[in-house]
């Protein structure tokens, strides 16, 4: 019997996809070039005189070299916090980041806390996306599965199947919290066996995708009616 459960926990490492990361790193490096030329011609878009463009980029082309400035040391800060693996097993989750320190939200350390006036464990709203919420010996957490604290070195591909891990290591370690039903609705999760619900999962694809089309469609609308 043990050994079943030390099977069925055994350690689930983060898996990355180098394909959707250097996809995105492409595709993100090409949007800040974008945004940064967009940024330098500005001031040439907008000023007809030759005199007016050269007091206006005098102000101005500081001010823009002061904040690329800055926000290259922030990605340099938040850079070292990034999450460069996750592990969930027997234990719990652990964070692994890029300067070498380990954040860990472990099963032990769960208390009871009344999230909704009903549940411990609940989802807590964040950038349009829903957290995990948790009470870490006193102290309200969210344990982070999206990359909302500092992202990660790269893309991973099974941070659904880390989630549900987590998930049923909750209900089975700590059978005394409660976990709001919601979030078996919300992450797409079977609470019976922890697999994956597709039907519920591709219901919420196509409702997200026919938002998307609608928000298209109207956009194209709009368009069109101005260039017309």
């Amino acid at each position: 019997m043990q050994e079943d459960i030390m099977k069925e926990f055994s350690p689930l490492i983060s898996k990355p996809s180098w394909f959707m990361t250097w996809l995105t790193r492409i595709f993100g490096v090409l949007i800040l070039l974008i945004v940064f030329l967009a940024i330098l011609a500005l001031p040439a878009i907008l000023c007809n005189q030759v005199m007016v463009l050269v007091a206006v980029g005098i102000l101005y082309y500081p001010v823009v070299a002061f904040l690329l400035y800055r926000f290259f040391r922030y990605q340099k800060k938040i850079r070292k916090r990034e999450v460069k693996k996750i592990v969930v097993d027997d234990k719990g989750v652990h964070y692994e980041r890029f300067d070498g320190s380990v954040d860990e939200v472990l099963y032990a350390n769960l208390e009871k806390y009344c999230f909704s006036d009903e549940y411990d464990v609940g989802l807590s709203p964040r950038n349009k996306q829903y957290m995990l919420q948790v009470n870490d010996r006193g102290y309200v957490v969210d344990v982070d599965f999206e990359g909302m604290d500092a992202g990660y070195t790269y893309y991973i591909k099974n941070l659904k199947a880390l989630r549900r891990r987590y998930l049923q290591g909750i209900a089975h370690f700590r059978p005394d919290l409660r976990i709001n039903p919601w979030i078996y609705s919300v992450y797409s999760i079977n609470p019976v066996d922890f697999t994956c619900d597709r039907k519920e999962y591709w219901t919420s694809m196509l409702k997200v995708g026919g938002v998307l089309m609608l928000v298209c469609l109207v956009s194209g609308l709009v368009l069109y009616k101005l260039a017309t």
